[in-house]
């Protein structure tokens, strides 16, 4: 793909990614919080609708990586995106729990389809593993100010139009823009597989034979490297649902918790940023440095709590964040195999988004029945470890083609 074009296509997936996590993600605490005030309904409630369409997203992660490696990821990303809109259409006009909990969950399988995982499958499908990195950065950085966009957007929307109008908004920003650039910038298959056909291919792969999956399930790298996602997405959720109260709970600071944790959007956006200036640190070394931060980042928790302490925290954190999102995205071809990215990445995505999900609840329930913040922060510190032990168990281990090449 020649550089405009390269160009052109990765700010495309940037804007839509941008849009897609902006309406269908942080979205929902804000709409949840309006609804709990309007209609009176409990936020366990509410949030349990949101577990339950994680659980769904996880069980759809497969299917999707599958059929972006058969080159659908075209109709299957601009058709998540339609019904997405229309799903919020649905919501503006819900006036039971059920009615709640069939919205959020269908949004859930949608959103497997929407997220980065797939946004990465069809980069590293389109413009090929050694043009993926530098695209996959870049368009995290788009996608990085969802938040910032989308939040105050959504809030003066929901003060001037109320939470069922707000949901309308949202649905025609997510048609309107996600939708055509998606179809525009996403090649068809046969454009696509016209392409990958012609490109270099310098490592050999054990998809090479029948069943390229099934041998990647043999790997103890494969499963070392997904263990370790595991704990992150784990220490990912649990940290984004339970910083905020942790840090309340430590420091009487309140200005000080706000301002640390508004940090962490910008220190992960100037993360990756430093990625596209020191392009030839390898994904090993780059998992390495960003996972090993995690465990210092929550051992922060642990100083006297400061301005100073909770900004280091926070930034620390963010950064870490930003480059291993990177790291998760380019693990798959540069740590197992160039072949079949969305079947693999969609099968370590299973125990992933189940992680994600559970984690929160498991925080939050060890926390109450401890009565005390330290047996939560406990856990996630012991998370954290097991990120970096783990991914670094998986760099000593025989990759997929060393084995393949070993027994051949």
């Amino acid at each position: 793909m020649p550089a405009p074009a390269h160009r052109s296509f990765v700010a495309a997936m940037g804007i839509s990614q941008m849009v897609s996590w902006g309406t269908l993600y942080y979205s929902f605490p804000l709409i949840a919080e309006a609804i709990c005030h309007e209609l009176g309904w409990s936020r366990a409630d509410i949030y349990g609708a949101a577990t339950l369409g994680l659980l769904a997203a996880a069980l759809a992660a497969y299917p999707v990586g599958a059929l972006i490696d058969r080159g659908h990821g075209r109709p299957l990303m601009v058709g998540a995106t339609v019904a997405a809109s229309l799903a919020l259409l649905g919501w503006s006009s819900i006036n039971t729990m059920t009615a709640l909990y069939g919205v959020v969950i269908t949004l859930g399988v949608l959103q497997a389809a929407l997220s980065y995982e797939p946004a990465f499958a069809v980069t590293i499908r389109q413009l090929g593993t050694q043009q993926a990195r530098s695209a996959i950065t870049t368009i995290t950085l788009w996608a990085g100010f969802a938040s910032t966009v989308f939040i105050p957007l959504l809030q003066w929307m929901l003060d001037n139009l109320g939470w069922r109008g707000a949901l309308l908004g949202l649905a025609a920003i997510n048609i309107a823009v996600a939708a055509p650039l998606y179809f525009w910038a996403i090649r068809s298959a046969t454009v696509a597989d016209h392409t990958t056909r012609h490109q270099p291919t310098t490592t050999a792969s054990p998809s090479s034979p029948d069943n390229p999956v099934r041998a990647m399930l043999y790997s103890p790298r494969f499963y070392l490297l997904t263990a370790s996602f595991c704990f992150y997405m784990a220490l990912f959720s649990g940290f984004t649902y339970h910083i905020y109260p942790l840090l309340v709970a430590l420091s009487s600071d309140i200005q000080a918790v706000v301002f640390a944790i508004a940090l962490i959007g910008p220190a992960q956006v100037g993360a990756r940023l430093l990625l596209l200036l020191f392009r030839e640190i390898s994904i090993k070394h780059l998992g390495l440095l960003a996972s090993v931060a995690f465990p210092l980042a929550i051992l922060l928790l642990k100083a006297p709590p400061s301005a100073f302490t909770l900004a280091a925290l926070c930034v620390l954190y963010g950064g870490a964040n930003g480059i291993f999102t990177i790291v998760r995205g380019m693990a798959v071809p540069e740590l197992l195999t160039r072949h079949h990215y969305g079947s693999i990445n969609g099968i370590m995505l299973i125990p992933m988004s189940l992680a994600r999900a559970a984690a929160p609840w498991l925080i939050a329930v060890y926390w109450t029945h401890s009565d005390t913040p330290d047996n939560a922060l406990n856990l996630m510190l012991a998370l954290a470890i097991l990120v970096p032990v783990l991914f670094g168990l998986a760099l000593v281990t025989k990759s997929p083609t060393q084995e393949h090449k070993a027994g051949t």
